[in-house]
Protein backbone atom coordinates (compact mmCIF):
# COMPACT_ATOMS: atom_id res chain seq x y z
CA UNK A 1 0.00 0.00 0.00
CA UNK A 2 1.31 3.44 -0.91
CA UNK A 3 0.51 6.42 1.31
CA UNK A 4 -0.18 9.78 -0.35
CA UNK A 5 1.74 12.29 1.72
CA UNK A 6 -0.01 15.28 0.16
CA UNK A 7 -3.35 13.91 1.42
CA UNK A 8 -2.14 13.08 4.92
CA UNK A 9 -3.40 15.06 7.91
CA UNK A 10 -1.95 15.25 11.41
CA UNK A 11 -3.51 16.36 14.67
CA UNK A 12 -2.15 16.39 18.21
CA UNK A 13 -4.72 15.66 20.90
CA UNK A 14 -3.57 17.95 23.69
CA UNK A 15 -4.81 20.67 26.00
CA UNK A 16 -1.79 22.77 25.07
CA UNK A 17 -1.93 24.66 21.80
CA UNK A 18 1.85 24.77 21.48
CA UNK A 19 1.98 20.97 21.21
CA UNK A 20 0.01 21.10 17.99
CA UNK A 21 2.13 23.87 16.49
CA UNK A 22 5.36 21.94 16.95
CA UNK A 23 4.31 18.81 15.08
CA UNK A 24 6.01 18.18 11.76
CA UNK A 25 6.46 14.76 10.16
CA UNK A 26 7.47 13.51 6.74
CA UNK A 27 5.17 11.04 4.96
CA UNK A 28 6.12 9.58 1.56
CA UNK A 29 8.47 12.48 0.94
CA UNK A 30 5.92 15.16 1.84
CA UNK A 31 6.12 17.28 4.97
CA UNK A 32 2.98 17.13 7.09
CA UNK A 33 2.48 19.70 9.83
CA UNK A 34 0.01 19.46 12.66
CA UNK A 35 -3.20 21.38 12.13
CA UNK A 36 -5.95 22.66 14.40
CA UNK A 37 -8.46 20.14 13.04
CA UNK A 38 -8.48 16.82 11.25
CA UNK A 39 -11.33 15.90 8.93
CA UNK A 40 -12.26 12.24 8.74
CA UNK A 41 -15.30 10.95 6.81
CA UNK A 42 -17.05 14.30 7.07
CA UNK A 43 -16.38 14.89 10.79
CA UNK A 44 -13.88 17.52 11.95
CA UNK A 45 -11.87 16.57 15.04
CA UNK A 46 -10.20 19.26 17.14
CA UNK A 47 -7.33 18.77 19.58
CA UNK A 48 -9.65 18.90 22.63
CA UNK A 49 -12.31 16.65 21.07
CA UNK A 50 -14.97 19.23 21.91
CA UNK A 51 -16.07 19.30 18.25
CA UNK A 52 -16.53 23.05 18.19
CA UNK A 53 -15.09 23.33 14.68
CA UNK A 54 -17.39 20.59 13.47
CA UNK A 55 -20.45 22.30 14.97
CA UNK A 56 -19.53 25.56 13.25
CA UNK A 57 -19.17 23.75 9.93
CA UNK A 58 -22.55 22.13 10.44
CA UNK A 59 -24.16 25.53 11.01
CA UNK A 60 -22.76 26.78 7.70
CA UNK A 61 -24.02 23.65 5.99
CA UNK A 62 -27.51 23.74 7.49
CA UNK A 63 -28.38 27.43 7.12
CA UNK A 64 -28.95 27.15 3.35
CA UNK A 65 -31.14 24.14 4.01
CA UNK A 66 -33.22 26.10 6.49
CA UNK A 67 -33.54 28.80 3.84
CA UNK A 68 -34.77 26.17 1.39
CA UNK A 69 -37.32 25.04 3.97
CA UNK A 70 -38.43 28.64 4.43
CA UNK A 71 -39.09 28.93 0.70
CA UNK A 72 -41.50 26.03 0.90
CA UNK A 73 -43.99 27.93 3.02
CA UNK A 74 -45.26 31.38 3.86
CA UNK A 75 -47.77 33.11 6.13
CA UNK A 76 -50.73 31.96 4.06
CA UNK A 77 -49.42 29.33 1.65
CA UNK A 78 -47.03 26.40 1.33
CA UNK A 79 -46.65 22.78 2.36
CA UNK A 80 -48.83 21.23 5.01
CA UNK A 81 -47.41 21.13 8.49
CA UNK A 82 -46.92 17.39 8.39
CA UNK A 83 -44.88 17.81 5.22
CA UNK A 84 -42.86 20.63 6.78
CA UNK A 85 -42.07 18.45 9.79
CA UNK A 86 -40.92 15.66 7.49
CA UNK A 87 -38.62 17.98 5.53
CA UNK A 88 -37.25 19.60 8.69
CA UNK A 89 -36.46 16.24 10.26
CA UNK A 90 -34.93 14.71 7.16
CA UNK A 91 -33.29 17.63 5.37
CA UNK A 92 -32.22 19.91 8.22
CA UNK A 93 -31.99 17.75 11.32
CA UNK A 94 -30.59 14.86 9.28
CA UNK A 95 -27.63 17.00 8.21
CA UNK A 96 -27.01 18.14 11.79
CA UNK A 97 -26.98 14.56 13.05
CA UNK A 98 -24.65 13.14 10.41
CA UNK A 99 -22.35 10.62 12.16
CA UNK A 100 -23.69 11.99 15.44
CA UNK A 101 -22.93 8.78 17.31
CA UNK A 102 -19.22 9.55 16.92
CA UNK A 103 -19.17 13.17 18.09
CA UNK A 104 -22.45 14.38 19.58
CA UNK A 105 -22.16 12.59 22.97
CA UNK A 106 -18.74 14.20 23.51
CA UNK A 107 -19.69 17.72 22.38
CA UNK A 108 -19.52 20.41 25.04
CA UNK A 109 -22.58 22.29 26.30
CA UNK A 110 -21.64 25.46 24.45
CA UNK A 111 -21.37 23.58 21.18
CA UNK A 112 -24.67 21.81 21.74
CA UNK A 113 -26.17 25.28 22.04
CA UNK A 114 -24.98 26.00 18.49
CA UNK A 115 -26.83 22.93 17.23
CA UNK A 116 -29.93 23.95 19.18
CA UNK A 117 -29.93 27.36 17.46
CA UNK A 118 -30.20 25.74 14.05
CA UNK A 119 -32.93 23.39 15.25
CA UNK A 120 -34.89 26.33 16.63
CA UNK A 121 -34.53 28.15 13.30
CA UNK A 122 -36.07 25.17 11.53
CA UNK A 123 -38.79 24.95 14.20
CA UNK A 124 -39.75 28.60 13.59
CA UNK A 125 -40.20 27.86 9.91
CA UNK A 126 -42.37 24.82 10.64
CA UNK A 127 -44.63 26.59 13.14
CA UNK A 128 -44.43 30.24 12.10
CA UNK A 129 -43.64 31.12 15.73
CA UNK A 130 -41.84 34.34 16.59
CA UNK A 131 -38.16 34.68 17.47
CA UNK A 132 -38.99 35.49 21.09
CA UNK A 133 -41.03 32.30 21.61
CA UNK A 134 -39.79 30.25 24.59
CA UNK A 135 -37.59 27.46 23.28
CA UNK A 136 -39.45 24.62 25.02
CA UNK A 137 -42.80 25.73 23.57
CA UNK A 138 -41.27 26.29 20.13
CA UNK A 139 -39.64 22.85 19.90
CA UNK A 140 -42.72 21.12 21.28
CA UNK A 141 -45.04 22.79 18.78
CA UNK A 142 -42.66 21.91 15.92
CA UNK A 143 -42.24 18.30 17.00
CA UNK A 144 -38.43 18.55 16.89
CA UNK A 145 -36.08 17.14 19.55
CA UNK A 146 -33.43 19.27 21.21
CA UNK A 147 -29.72 18.65 20.75
CA UNK A 148 -29.48 17.32 24.31
CA UNK A 149 -32.18 14.76 23.61
CA UNK A 150 -30.45 13.67 20.40
CA UNK A 151 -27.15 13.37 22.29
CA UNK A 152 -28.58 10.99 24.90
CA UNK A 153 -30.46 8.91 22.33
CA UNK A 154 -27.40 8.56 20.10
CA UNK A 155 -25.21 7.55 23.03
CA UNK A 156 -27.65 4.85 24.14
CA UNK A 157 -27.96 3.52 20.60
CA UNK A 158 -24.20 3.47 20.08
CA UNK A 159 -23.64 1.57 23.33
CA UNK A 160 -26.42 -0.89 22.47
CA UNK A 161 -24.96 -1.45 19.00
CA UNK A 162 -21.54 -2.17 20.51
CA UNK A 163 -23.06 -4.53 23.10
CA UNK A 164 -24.88 -6.44 20.33
CA UNK A 165 -21.57 -7.44 18.72
CA UNK A 166 -20.02 -10.83 19.52
CA UNK A 167 -17.58 -11.13 22.40
CA UNK A 168 -14.07 -10.24 21.34
CA UNK A 169 -15.12 -7.65 18.77
CA UNK A 170 -12.92 -4.52 19.20
CA UNK A 171 -15.89 -2.19 19.55
CA UNK A 172 -17.56 -4.54 22.04
CA UNK A 173 -14.33 -4.66 24.05
CA UNK A 174 -14.13 -0.86 23.99
CA UNK A 175 -17.73 -0.55 25.17
CA UNK A 176 -17.12 -2.96 28.07
CA UNK A 177 -13.94 -1.21 29.23
CA UNK A 178 -13.76 1.66 31.71
CA UNK A 179 -10.60 3.69 31.03
CA UNK A 180 -9.99 6.92 32.98
CA UNK A 181 -11.54 10.03 31.50
CA UNK A 182 -9.31 12.41 29.62
CA UNK A 183 -11.29 15.38 30.96
CA UNK A 184 -13.55 15.16 34.01
CA UNK A 185 -16.21 17.37 32.41
CA UNK A 186 -16.29 15.51 29.09
CA UNK A 187 -18.33 12.35 28.63
CA UNK A 188 -18.28 10.17 25.55
CA UNK A 189 -20.81 7.78 24.05
CA UNK A 190 -19.84 5.02 26.47
CA UNK A 191 -20.41 7.00 29.69
CA UNK A 192 -23.52 8.77 28.45
CA UNK A 193 -24.87 5.50 27.14
CA UNK A 194 -24.39 3.90 30.54
CA UNK A 195 -26.23 6.80 32.16
CA UNK A 196 -29.14 6.23 29.79
CA UNK A 197 -29.09 2.49 30.48
CA UNK A 198 -29.30 3.26 34.21
CA UNK A 199 -32.38 5.41 33.62
CA UNK A 200 -33.99 2.66 31.58
CA UNK A 201 -33.41 0.16 34.38
CA UNK A 202 -34.40 1.90 37.64
CA UNK A 203 -33.97 -1.31 39.62
CA UNK A 204 -30.28 -1.43 38.82
CA UNK A 205 -30.38 -4.69 36.86
CA UNK A 206 -28.09 -4.58 33.82
CA UNK A 207 -29.70 -4.53 30.41
CA UNK A 208 -28.90 -7.65 28.38
CA UNK A 209 -28.59 -6.66 24.73
CA UNK A 210 -29.61 -9.17 22.10
CA UNK A 211 -26.79 -10.12 19.77
CA UNK A 212 -27.50 -8.75 16.34
CA UNK A 213 -28.23 -10.92 13.34
CA UNK A 214 -24.86 -11.10 11.60
CA UNK A 215 -25.83 -13.29 8.64
CA UNK A 216 -29.26 -13.04 7.04
CA UNK A 217 -30.82 -15.48 4.63
CA UNK A 218 -29.77 -15.06 0.98
CA UNK A 219 -32.32 -13.15 -1.13
CA UNK A 220 -32.77 -16.08 -3.52
CA UNK A 221 -33.83 -18.45 -0.74
CA UNK A 222 -37.37 -19.71 -1.17
CA UNK A 223 -39.71 -19.20 1.76
CA UNK A 224 -41.46 -22.49 1.06
CA UNK A 225 -45.19 -23.13 1.08
CA UNK A 226 -46.00 -20.28 3.47
CA UNK A 227 -48.91 -17.89 2.80
CA UNK A 228 -49.84 -14.63 4.51
CA UNK A 229 -53.31 -13.09 4.75
CA UNK A 230 -53.47 -9.61 6.27
CA UNK A 231 -57.23 -8.98 6.14
CA UNK A 232 -60.60 -10.65 6.60
CA UNK A 233 -62.57 -8.41 4.28
CA UNK A 234 -63.97 -4.88 4.57
CA UNK A 235 -65.95 -5.70 7.74
CA UNK A 236 -62.74 -6.45 9.60
CA UNK A 237 -61.59 -2.81 9.74
CA UNK A 238 -61.20 -1.19 13.14
CA UNK A 239 -64.05 1.28 12.64
CA UNK A 240 -66.65 -1.52 12.29
CA UNK A 241 -68.65 -2.84 15.29
CA UNK A 242 -67.10 -5.81 17.14
CA UNK A 243 -69.93 -8.12 16.03
CA UNK A 244 -69.25 -7.44 12.34
CA UNK A 245 -65.51 -7.86 12.83
CA UNK A 246 -65.98 -11.20 14.59
CA UNK A 247 -68.39 -12.45 11.93
CA UNK A 248 -65.97 -11.45 9.14
CA UNK A 249 -63.12 -13.26 10.90
CA UNK A 250 -65.21 -16.39 11.47
CA UNK A 251 -66.25 -16.50 7.81
CA UNK A 252 -62.61 -16.23 6.77
CA UNK A 253 -61.47 -18.94 9.19
CA UNK A 254 -64.18 -21.31 7.96
CA UNK A 255 -62.43 -21.42 4.60
CA UNK A 256 -59.43 -23.22 6.16
CA UNK A 257 -59.41 -27.01 6.73
CA UNK A 258 -61.12 -27.86 10.00
CA UNK A 259 -58.72 -30.74 10.73
CA UNK A 260 -55.61 -28.54 10.59
CA UNK A 261 -53.26 -27.77 13.47
CA UNK A 262 -54.15 -24.30 14.75
CA UNK A 263 -51.87 -21.85 16.51
CA UNK A 264 -53.39 -18.79 18.15
CA UNK A 265 -50.68 -16.42 19.38
CA UNK A 266 -50.74 -12.98 20.94
CA UNK A 267 -48.35 -10.53 22.59
CA UNK A 268 -48.78 -8.11 25.45
CA UNK A 269 -46.74 -5.22 26.84
CA UNK A 270 -47.63 -2.82 29.62
CA UNK A 271 -48.43 0.54 27.99
CA UNK A 272 -47.05 -1.02 24.81
CA UNK A 273 -43.42 -0.62 25.96
CA UNK A 274 -42.77 -2.46 29.26
CA UNK A 275 -42.78 -6.05 30.54
CA UNK A 276 -43.54 -7.91 27.37
CA UNK A 277 -45.11 -11.33 27.31
CA UNK A 278 -46.12 -13.74 24.60
CA UNK A 279 -48.81 -16.38 24.80
CA UNK A 280 -49.96 -19.03 22.35
CA UNK A 281 -52.55 -21.77 22.20
CA UNK A 282 -51.86 -24.82 20.04
CA UNK A 283 -54.94 -26.81 19.02
CA UNK A 284 -54.41 -30.11 17.21
CA UNK A 285 -56.90 -31.81 14.88
CA UNK A 286 -58.19 -34.08 17.67
CA UNK A 287 -59.03 -31.11 19.93
CA UNK A 288 -56.02 -31.40 22.25
CA UNK A 289 -54.58 -28.07 23.37
CA UNK A 290 -51.23 -26.89 24.66
CA UNK A 291 -50.49 -23.50 26.22
CA UNK A 292 -47.26 -21.57 25.67
CA UNK A 293 -46.04 -18.61 27.71
CA UNK A 294 -42.80 -16.72 27.22
CA UNK A 295 -41.31 -13.52 28.66
CA UNK A 296 -40.42 -10.93 26.01
CA UNK A 297 -38.26 -8.51 28.01
CA UNK A 298 -38.49 -5.59 30.44
CA UNK A 299 -38.41 -3.21 27.48
CA UNK A 300 -40.54 -4.53 24.68
CA UNK A 301 -42.98 -3.38 22.03
CA UNK A 302 -46.26 -5.14 21.38
CA UNK A 303 -45.01 -6.27 17.97
CA UNK A 304 -41.87 -7.81 19.44
CA UNK A 305 -43.98 -9.60 22.06
CA UNK A 306 -46.10 -11.03 19.23
CA UNK A 307 -42.96 -12.35 17.54
CA UNK A 308 -41.76 -13.92 20.79
CA UNK A 309 -45.09 -15.67 21.16
CA UNK A 310 -45.04 -17.02 17.61
CA UNK A 311 -41.43 -18.22 17.90
CA UNK A 312 -42.16 -20.01 21.18
CA UNK A 313 -45.25 -21.67 19.67
CA UNK A 314 -43.33 -22.89 16.63
CA UNK A 315 -40.49 -24.19 18.81
CA UNK A 316 -43.02 -26.07 20.95
CA UNK A 317 -44.71 -27.50 17.87
CA UNK A 318 -41.50 -28.64 16.14
CA UNK A 319 -40.05 -30.15 19.33
CA UNK A 320 -43.08 -32.39 19.85
CA UNK A 321 -42.09 -36.01 19.17
CA UNK A 322 -44.09 -37.88 16.55
CA UNK A 323 -46.05 -34.79 15.61
CA UNK A 324 -48.53 -34.99 12.75
CA UNK A 325 -46.87 -33.70 9.59
CA UNK A 326 -49.69 -34.62 7.22
CA UNK A 327 -52.04 -31.79 8.11
CA UNK A 328 -51.73 -28.08 7.31
CA UNK A 329 -50.91 -25.50 9.96
CA UNK A 330 -53.05 -22.38 10.45
CA UNK A 331 -51.49 -19.56 12.50
CA UNK A 332 -53.77 -16.76 13.71
CA UNK A 333 -52.53 -13.55 15.31
CA UNK A 334 -53.94 -10.05 15.68
CA UNK A 335 -50.79 -8.03 14.87
CA UNK A 336 -50.70 -6.73 11.31
CA UNK A 337 -47.29 -5.19 11.99
CA UNK A 338 -45.78 -8.56 12.90
CA UNK A 339 -47.36 -10.26 9.89
CA UNK A 340 -46.27 -7.50 7.51
CA UNK A 341 -42.71 -7.80 8.83
CA UNK A 342 -42.63 -11.56 8.29
CA UNK A 343 -44.34 -11.32 4.91
CA UNK A 344 -41.26 -9.56 3.51
CA UNK A 345 -39.55 -12.95 3.44
CA UNK A 346 -36.61 -14.58 5.22
CA UNK A 347 -33.95 -12.40 3.56
CA UNK A 348 -35.59 -9.19 4.78
CA UNK A 349 -35.46 -10.09 8.49
CA UNK A 350 -33.00 -8.09 10.59
CA UNK A 351 -33.62 -9.47 14.08
CA UNK A 352 -32.80 -12.93 15.48
CA UNK A 353 -36.37 -13.55 16.65
CA UNK A 354 -37.85 -12.93 13.18
CA UNK A 355 -35.08 -14.96 11.54
CA UNK A 356 -35.78 -17.84 13.96
CA UNK A 357 -39.47 -17.74 13.02
CA UNK A 358 -38.64 -18.06 9.35
CA UNK A 359 -36.23 -20.92 10.02
CA UNK A 360 -39.01 -22.74 11.84
CA UNK A 361 -41.51 -22.00 9.06
CA UNK A 362 -39.10 -23.26 6.42
CA UNK A 363 -38.34 -26.36 8.45
CA UNK A 364 -42.04 -27.19 8.74
CA UNK A 365 -42.68 -26.39 5.09
CA UNK A 366 -39.84 -28.72 4.07
CA UNK A 367 -41.87 -31.65 5.43
CA UNK A 368 -44.63 -30.86 2.96
CA UNK A 369 -46.97 -29.12 5.40
CA UNK A 370 -48.57 -25.94 4.00
CA UNK A 371 -48.64 -23.04 6.43
CA UNK A 372 -51.19 -20.22 6.45
CA UNK A 373 -50.65 -17.11 8.59
CA UNK A 374 -53.92 -15.23 9.05
CA UNK A 375 -54.53 -11.87 10.68
CA UNK A 376 -57.63 -11.68 12.89
CA UNK A 377 -59.16 -8.58 14.48
CA UNK A 378 -58.41 -8.16 18.19
CA UNK A 379 -60.91 -7.84 21.03
CA UNK A 380 -63.97 -8.71 18.98
CA UNK A 381 -65.00 -11.85 20.84
CA UNK A 382 -63.04 -14.60 19.07
CA UNK A 383 -62.75 -17.17 21.91
CA UNK A 384 -59.33 -18.62 21.04
CA UNK A 385 -57.85 -15.20 20.38
CA UNK A 386 -59.08 -14.03 23.77
CA UNK A 387 -57.47 -17.09 25.39
CA UNK A 388 -54.17 -16.29 23.68
CA UNK A 389 -54.48 -12.71 24.90
CA UNK A 390 -54.96 -13.96 28.44
CA UNK A 391 -51.89 -16.19 28.16
CA UNK A 392 -49.83 -13.22 26.93
CA UNK A 393 -50.88 -11.11 29.91
CA UNK A 394 -49.93 -13.98 32.22
CA UNK A 395 -46.56 -14.25 30.48
CA UNK A 396 -45.83 -10.55 31.06
CA UNK A 397 -45.65 -11.36 34.79
CA UNK A 398 -42.85 -13.90 34.24
CA UNK A 399 -39.24 -12.97 35.23
CA UNK A 400 -37.85 -10.65 32.57
CA UNK A 401 -34.25 -10.11 33.70
CA UNK A 402 -32.67 -12.77 31.48
CA UNK A 403 -34.57 -11.90 28.31
CA UNK A 404 -32.36 -9.92 25.91
CA UNK A 405 -33.47 -6.58 24.49
CA UNK A 406 -32.79 -5.62 20.88
CA UNK A 407 -31.08 -2.41 19.78
CA UNK A 408 -34.23 -0.91 18.25
CA UNK A 409 -36.18 -1.35 21.48
CA UNK A 410 -33.37 0.23 23.52
CA UNK A 411 -33.18 3.19 21.13
CA UNK A 412 -36.93 3.80 21.30
CA UNK A 413 -36.90 3.49 25.09
CA UNK A 414 -34.04 6.00 25.26
CA UNK A 415 -36.01 8.39 23.05
CA UNK A 416 -39.04 8.12 25.33
CA UNK A 417 -36.88 8.65 28.42
CA UNK A 418 -35.10 11.68 26.95
CA UNK A 419 -38.41 13.20 25.85
CA UNK A 420 -39.98 12.62 29.28
CA UNK A 421 -37.03 14.24 31.09
CA UNK A 422 -37.20 17.23 28.75
CA UNK A 423 -40.94 17.66 29.30
CA UNK A 424 -40.53 17.37 33.07
CA UNK A 425 -38.05 20.25 32.90
CA UNK A 426 -40.50 22.60 31.15
CA UNK A 427 -40.94 25.79 33.18
CA UNK A 428 -44.35 26.55 34.58
CA UNK A 429 -46.32 28.79 32.27
CA UNK A 430 -49.04 29.09 29.68
CA UNK A 431 -47.82 26.36 27.35
CA UNK A 432 -47.38 23.85 30.18
CA UNK A 433 -50.86 24.70 31.50
CA UNK A 434 -52.31 23.66 28.15
CA UNK A 435 -50.32 20.53 27.49
CA UNK A 436 -49.07 19.33 30.88
CA UNK A 437 -46.54 16.66 29.97
CA UNK A 438 -48.00 15.88 26.54
CA UNK A 439 -46.56 16.80 23.16
CA UNK A 440 -48.73 18.54 20.54
CA UNK A 441 -49.14 16.99 17.14
CA UNK A 442 -49.14 18.81 13.82
CA UNK A 443 -52.04 21.18 13.17
CA UNK A 444 -54.22 19.55 10.54
CA UNK A 445 -57.44 20.59 8.87
CA UNK A 446 -56.55 24.28 9.00
CA UNK A 447 -54.98 26.62 6.44
CA UNK A 448 -51.43 27.83 6.95
CA UNK A 449 -52.46 31.20 8.40
CA UNK A 450 -54.72 29.56 10.97
CA UNK A 451 -52.07 26.98 11.85
CA UNK A 452 -49.58 29.75 12.61
CA UNK A 453 -52.13 31.47 14.85
CA UNK A 454 -52.71 28.19 16.70
CA UNK A 455 -48.99 27.69 17.35
CA UNK A 456 -48.36 31.28 18.38
CA UNK A 457 -51.34 31.47 20.73
CA UNK A 458 -50.48 28.20 22.46
CA UNK A 459 -46.79 29.13 22.68
CA UNK A 460 -47.74 32.43 24.34
CA UNK A 461 -46.34 34.93 21.82
CA UNK A 462 -48.90 36.10 19.25
CA UNK A 463 -48.06 38.65 16.58
CA UNK A 464 -51.63 40.00 16.63
CA UNK A 465 -51.47 40.87 20.34
CA UNK A 466 -51.21 44.55 21.29
CA UNK A 467 -49.61 43.57 24.59
CA UNK A 468 -46.89 41.57 22.84
CA UNK A 469 -46.24 44.25 20.23
CA UNK A 470 -46.01 46.92 22.92
CA UNK A 471 -43.64 44.77 24.96
CA UNK A 472 -41.17 44.48 22.07
CA UNK A 473 -41.47 48.17 21.19
CA UNK A 474 -43.60 47.87 18.07
CA UNK A 475 -46.67 49.64 19.55
CA UNK A 476 -45.42 52.67 21.45
CA UNK A 477 -47.93 55.09 22.93
CA UNK A 478 -47.50 58.76 23.94
CA UNK A 479 -47.58 57.73 27.60
CA UNK A 480 -45.37 54.62 27.33
CA UNK A 481 -43.00 53.70 24.56
CA UNK A 482 -42.36 50.13 25.71
CA UNK A 483 -42.98 47.97 28.79
CA UNK A 484 -43.92 44.43 29.73
CA UNK A 485 -46.72 45.32 32.16
CA UNK A 486 -50.11 43.75 31.39
CA UNK A 487 -51.74 46.72 33.17
CA UNK A 488 -50.32 49.30 30.77
CA UNK A 489 -53.12 51.08 28.85
CA UNK A 490 -51.19 50.51 25.60
CA UNK A 491 -51.53 46.74 26.13
CA UNK A 492 -55.34 46.69 26.45
CA UNK A 493 -57.38 44.48 24.15
CA UNK A 494 -58.61 46.61 21.23
CA UNK A 495 -61.87 44.65 21.09
CA UNK A 496 -63.13 44.77 24.68
CA UNK A 497 -60.70 47.25 26.36
CA UNK A 498 -61.03 45.28 29.61
CA UNK A 499 -57.50 43.85 30.03
CA UNK A 500 -54.35 43.07 28.07
CA UNK A 501 -54.95 40.88 25.03
CA UNK A 502 -52.69 38.04 26.13
CA UNK A 503 -53.35 34.58 24.67
CA UNK A 504 -55.12 33.66 27.92
CA UNK A 505 -57.47 36.64 27.53
CA UNK A 506 -58.17 36.01 23.86
CA UNK A 507 -58.85 32.29 24.22
CA UNK A 508 -60.53 32.16 27.64
CA UNK A 509 -61.84 35.54 28.78
CA UNK A 510 -62.51 38.07 26.03
CA UNK A 511 -66.30 38.76 26.19
CA UNK A 512 -66.43 39.47 22.47
CA UNK A 513 -65.64 35.80 21.79
CA UNK A 514 -68.11 34.29 24.26
CA UNK A 515 -70.43 33.22 21.44
CA UNK A 516 -67.62 31.45 19.61
CA UNK A 517 -66.58 29.62 22.76
CA UNK A 518 -70.17 28.54 23.40
CA UNK A 519 -70.50 27.27 19.84
CA UNK A 520 -67.20 25.36 19.85
CA UNK A 521 -66.97 23.85 23.34
CA UNK A 522 -70.48 24.31 24.75
CA UNK A 523 -69.53 26.87 27.41
CA UNK A 524 -68.30 30.45 27.56
CA UNK A 525 -65.75 29.39 30.19
CA UNK A 526 -63.69 26.58 28.63
CA UNK A 527 -60.87 24.91 30.49
CA UNK A 528 -57.25 25.38 29.52
CA UNK A 529 -56.91 21.76 28.39
CA UNK A 530 -59.70 22.27 25.85
CA UNK A 531 -57.24 24.49 23.99
CA UNK A 532 -55.41 21.32 22.91
CA UNK A 533 -58.05 21.14 20.18
CA UNK A 534 -56.60 22.85 17.11
CA UNK A 535 -60.05 23.72 15.77
CA UNK A 536 -61.05 25.54 18.96
CA UNK A 537 -57.95 27.74 18.98
CA UNK A 538 -58.20 28.42 15.23
CA UNK A 539 -61.88 29.41 15.51
CA UNK A 540 -61.21 31.81 18.40
CA UNK A 541 -58.23 33.35 16.60
CA UNK A 542 -60.34 33.85 13.47
CA UNK A 543 -63.12 35.40 15.56
CA UNK A 544 -60.71 37.83 17.21
CA UNK A 545 -59.26 38.86 13.85
CA UNK A 546 -62.78 39.39 12.54
CA UNK A 547 -63.52 41.70 15.47
CA UNK A 548 -60.35 43.66 14.78
CA UNK A 549 -61.31 43.92 11.11
CA UNK A 550 -64.66 45.45 12.05
CA UNK A 551 -62.90 48.01 14.24
CA UNK A 552 -60.56 48.93 11.39
CA UNK A 553 -63.42 49.36 8.90
CA UNK A 554 -64.67 52.96 8.81
CA UNK A 555 -68.43 53.41 9.39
Amino acid sequence: MRVAGEKTQALVLSQWARDASRLSIRVAGAEVTGGTTLRLLGVSFDRLLHFGAHCNELRKKVRPRTAHLRRMTGRSWGLTERQLRTVANGYVRGALEYAAGAWLPAASESHLTLIDRELRAAARVVTGCLASTPSHALMAEAGLPTAHMCRDIRAARQLALAASLPAGDPLRTLADSSPPRRLAATLGWRDRGREMFARLSPGGEPLIIEERLHVSAPPWQDGGEVSFHLDVGPDGSRDRPPELRRRAAEERLESFPADATWIWSDGSAEEGVHRGGGGALIVTHDGATREVRVAAGRLCSSTRAELFALRAALEDLTSTPDRDTARPIIICLDSKAALALLKNGPAAQRTPVAADIWKALQGISATGQPIQLQWVPAHCGLPLNERADGLAKEASALPQEDTPIDVTTVTRAAARSASARWREAWPDGWHKEIWGSRLPGPVEGEDRCSAIDVHQLRAGHWSCSEQYLHRIGRRPSPECEQCDSVRCPAALCRVCREEADTPRHVLLRCPALAGRRLARVGTIHPTVTELQDDGVVAALAAGFRAQLSRLATPP
